[in-house]
């Protein structure tokens, strides 16, 4: 598509990169930013660019010899499109960084849906994500090892509440590139991780980071009363994935197994998908004996706790006696 400005779509794409860095001319910013403006994705890749080249290091010097600069992009691109996790986490965490910028300084006092302000939402990231640095082997604040998630965000809210939201902010930031720079480590890939009272593979944690990343980012969207925001596509079916894959022990750990049943979930939607699961320990067997349709952000807001159970839009086939169990036992690894 030809643009007055000159440019077409593909060599604005290929300028995003540049433009991420400042590193492009006065007619070439106006012409992307009139691209990102029309454009969401491109949007989203400005945001994990400069997130991601940021925390690599190349806005280090003032000018980045662009060698350097063409090297890190390349990285970064190449890292987000062929591993998705590292993906999910970059862009809901460069999204979440953006709204901290964009909140009202007397806003920030507002409820969210967990009881904690915005302030204190910002704070409780904090506390989640230096945690996992922690434990990850990269500390973050200073004296402080409280490994219980409440009491280690009761122990920041104290610390940080009196002071700007941007001191937390720092603390996440830190944090977020110090799960980063391990994630992207090529002897981490299938590591395993103890944290949060749960065990994680390394795709799972930087799934569940995004998700509860995504979640609270849309908690304070919802304060601020501006609309809610949707993952990626790719990004929210891994994320729904990796929670209805997890129903099995689920519905172990909460009493409401059905040993020898099976279930398939059917999630519609941009970034849907369809699992066949057990009931319990044991192996999936079909057909399914009950078969639940629902939208995939709908199960989501279910496993955040944003939306309850019984609200929850579906339609079910097979035996529905079944349908309250599973709806209720997804929520049960809620973090939020």
């Amino acid at each position: 598509m030809n643009h007055p400005t000159g440019y077409d779509d593909a060599e604005l794409g290929e300028l995003l990169g540049a433009y991420a860095l400042d590193a492009v001319d006065a007619d070439e910013a106006e012409a992307v930013e009139r691209y990102v403006a029309r454009v969401p994705d491109a949007a989203v890749e400005v945001d994990q660019l400069r997130t991601a080249a940021a925390w690599l290091g190349a806005t280090e010097a003032l000018s980045p010899p662009p060698e350097l600069r063409d090297a890190v992009l390349g990285a970064v691109r190449e890292q987000m499109r062929n591993d998705e996790p590292i993906s999910a986490y970059l862009t809901e965490t460069a999204r979440f960084d953006v709204l901290v910028d964009e909140i009202p300084r007397d806003c920030l006092g507002l409820r969210t849906a967990n009881g904690l302000t915005i302030h204190e939402l910002v704070i409780h990231l904090a506390a989640m994500e230096s945690l996992l640095a922690m434990t990850l082997g990269s500390p973050t604040e200073a004296d402080l090892e409280q490994p219980d998630i409440e009491a280690r965000t009761a122990e920041l809210i104290q610390r940080y509440h009196d002071r700007p939201v941007d001191d937390a902010r720092a603390v996440w930031r830190r944090s977020v590139e110090a799960v980063r720079r391990w994630a992207a480590a090529p002897e981490n890939a299938h590591a395993e991780v103890a944290c949060y009272d749960l065990f994680f593979t390394r795709d799972n944690l930087l799934l569940a980071r995004s998700f509860e990343t995504w979640t609270h980012s849309d908690d304070i969207r919802r304060a601020l009363h501006r609309p809610a925001r949707r993952p990626e596509p790719r990004a929210l079916n891994r994320m729904a994935g990796m929670s209805v894959t997890t129903l099995p022990i689920a519905l172990e750990v909460t009493g409401r197994a059905h040993r020898g049943k099976s279930a398939r979930i059917v999630l519609t939607g941009s970034g849907g998908g369809t699992w066949l699961v057990p009931l319990g320990r044991g192996e999936a067997a079909a057909p399914a004996d009950i078969v639940l349709t629902a939208d995939i952000v709908d199960w989501c807001l279910v496993v955040a706790e944003r939306l309850s159970p019984d609200a929850l839009p579906h339609e079910a086939q097979g035996d529905r006696s079944l349908v309250p169990h599973l709806v209720e036992a997804a929520s049960v690894f809620a973090t939020l």
